[in-house]
């Protein structure tokens, strides 16, 4: 009889002692859940199906550059674009080197033609037409067209349309619309020159409005370069008459027939001062507001009609911060 007492209380205890280490192990688990170390609800960890794309323009090789390509790579960029003017040196070599050291050579890249990049001579311009041609032809890309002056790329179903405006002799209006009709995903436009109200410096009537109108009536982001600055405006229903759908400063929906122009150019070459102060801008940053140089990064939801996006300065941080729906 006490034989069989002591056999019950002997397996009781061992049951609590083994509910008990379970409930603990349970509790630690969880713990290292809401801290962010298996996703859980953590609402700083970022949605790993997310497409991350830094946007910038204007470069150079300088120790500028070299910081805000770093800058990129730590902030977890899988796809870099550039629009234009690449390195202010006429060394396309250096330039790509450039890239291959801090991103590594199979890293994502989508180039287009600035007036630096093309305008001192032909045989020059191929040379970088060669380096963007190897990166179009990146595994992770689907591209077509011709590289570095008009082209069109998929990256994980966001697709990047690149043109050269006031560069090279296409028609680049039926290019966008044909590349993009009918396209419901994340879009983006890529160039490197502006019209006069679309910068914030001093730059002339160069692009033309054709592609700004055309890429709105199709609901793409517009961004470009070419002004060593950032601006990002309202949401436009008429880019060429500065027409504000939505004066939003912070959410801008994105649809056929009204987007927003995103002004990108610095890159690291420099930091220009405010020229004009048109209020269609719902940020800027230039060297009267102390910025260096920085990049546009977007994080495109690949299951979702939103895209959190920012601007971050290599010495301010992030400067600007907005939310893109579709």
């Amino acid at each position: 009889m006490n034989n069989t007492i002591q056999l019950l209380t002997i397996t009781l205890l061992s049951f609590l002692l083994f509910s008990c280490g379970s409930s603990s192990s349970n509790k630690n688990s969880n713990s290292g859940t809401n801290n962010g170390e298996g996703g859980g609800n953590n609402p700083t960890r970022p949605n790993k199906s997310d497409i991350k794309i830094a946007i910038i323009g204007d470069q150079s090789i300088s120790d500028n550059a070299h910081k805000l390509l770093k800058m990129i790579k730590n902030e977890g960029v899988e796809l870099l674009l550039i629009n234009g003017d690449f390195d202010y040196k006429n060394n396309p070599a250096a330039w790509k080197k450039m890239h291959d050291d801090i991103l590594g050579s199979d890293f994502p890249i989508i180039a287009v033609a600035g007036n630096h990049d093309a305008d001192d001579s032909w045989e020059l311009w191929q040379e970088y037409q060669r380096i963007t041609a190897d990166w179009d032809a990146n595994p992770n890309l689907s591209c077509s067209g011709t590289p570095g002056e008009e082209s069109s790329c998929i990256y994980k179903g966001i697709k990047i349309v690149s043109v050269s405006p006031n560069q090279f002799d296409y028609e680049h209006v039926k290019y966008i619309n044909k590349e993009l009709d009918g396209d419901n995903g994340w879009k983006i436009c890529a160039w490197h020159k502006n019209m006069t109200k679309m910068q914030t410096g001093n730059k002339l009537d160069e692009a033309g409005w054709g592609v700004y109108e055309a890429c709105k009536e199709q609901g793409a982001l517009i961004t470009t370069a070419h002004e060593h600055a950032y601006a990002r405006s309202y949401l436009f229903s008429d880019i060429e008459h500065q027409v504000i759908a939505n004066n939003d400063p912070k959410t801008a929906n994105l649809k056929r027939g009204e987007t927003i122009v995103i002004l990108s150019g610095l890159g690291g070459k420099s930091s220009r001062p405010l020229q004009r102060d048109d209020n269609w801008w719902a940020h800027r940053e230039n060297a009267n507001t102390g910025a260096v140089a920085g990049a546009l990064i977007c994080s495109f939801g690949k299951a979702s009609n939103k895209a959190d996006c920012y601007f971050k300065d290599i010495t301010k941080g992030v400067v600007d911060a907005f939310t893109l729906t579709k």
